[in-house]
């Protein structure tokens, strides 16, 4: 496998960082993750402009957002990848040494890995998950999309050892989002799901923004607005975004069915309209390779 590290593409036995990078010692750093189909990166003007606004809340400088798209092409052209997943990291760089506030300006670690998924045309229905749900135990800044991931990481150990997949978090009694995804629901004939600037706090994420889009295509209503958790136990249809897969159809919740406990109509819709404004945009921009140095 080729990674790309701080410019250049490497052998995977030969990327390495400095043990005094900050994101290895502190967590100190961002990332994005972006899904390509055919070479298109999807939602990528919104992966840039988040991975901007992680790396200005954070605080760190001296990378451009906008060269994730031909840093992510690079990275997959020189695995002979054009259907894939994209990781892009950044900390803060690396010190002389161990120290919570750098005593210099220092150059970030940008590091991208390319790894293999399947094509837009394997993607034939939503996924059907089980979930928990738990009291949100992580930071309040989750508009930055930070590599600090252990509280997100500890819930999904505990839905793993309820044989679930997903863990939905909630503060105060409102439901947030999950440890790796957004959360959204049908309610009386409306699609629900939290705001992204209000109530417990939340990833700005780029495939919610696909599902609100595609609710509107659809003629669906959208009520954007804090969900509690009693809405969501009694909900009809139940689901979670996320740029891997979509949108995928959450049928237990705790143990108990959610709805009839199989994909809803409503999120089979969702998920047909988010499939098809992909290959729409394939068919619009074509398969873009990439070529390694482009």
């Amino acid at each position: 496998m080729k990674i790309h590290l701080n410019g250049s593409l490497v052998d995977e036995a030969d990327a390495r960082i400095s043990v005094f990078d900050r994101g290895f010692l502190f967590g100190d750093g961002v990332y994005e993750l972006v899904r390509y189909f055919d070479g298109v990166g999807v939602g990528i003007d919104a992966h840039a402009s988040r991975l901007a606004r992680s790396l200005a809340l954070a605080r760190i400088e001296g990378f451009d957002a906008g060269r994730l798209d031909a840093i992510a092409r690079e990275a997959l052209a020189a695995n002979a990848l054009v259907d894939g997943v994209v990781y892009l990291q950044v900390t803060r760089g690396a010190g002389a040494t161990r120290a919570h506030v750098p005593t210099a300006p220092l150059a970030p670690t940008v590091v991208a890995i390319a790894t293999a998924a399947e094509p837009l045309s394997a993607l034939r229905a939503p996924q059907e998950i089980a979930a928990i749900t738990a009291p949100d135990m992580r930071w309040k800044l989750c508009e930055i999309k930070t590599v600090s991931l252990m509280g997100n990481i500890l819930h999904l150990l505990a839905a793993d050892a309820h044989g679930a997949q997903e863990a939905i978090l909630h503060r105060d009694g409102l439901v947030g989002e999950g440890a790796y995804s957004n959360v959204a629901a049908v309610l009386d004939g409306a699609l629900v799901t939290s705001p992204v600037d209000d109530g417990p706090p939340i990833l700005h994420g780029t495939a919610r923004l696909d599902l609100l889009a595609a609710a509107r295509e659809i003629g669906l209503s959208v009520e954007i607005r804090a969900m509690t958790l009693d809405e969501l136990r009694r909900a009809d249809e139940l689901m979670i975004t996320s740029s891997r897969r979509l949108v995928s159809a959450v049928t237990r919740l705790d143990g108990a069915p959610v709805g009839s406990g199989r994909t809803g109509g409503a999120t089979a819709r969702l998920f047909e309209s988010m499939r098809g404004a992909i290959a729409a945009t394939i068919a619009a921009q074509g398969t873009k390779p990439a070529t390694v140095g482009a």
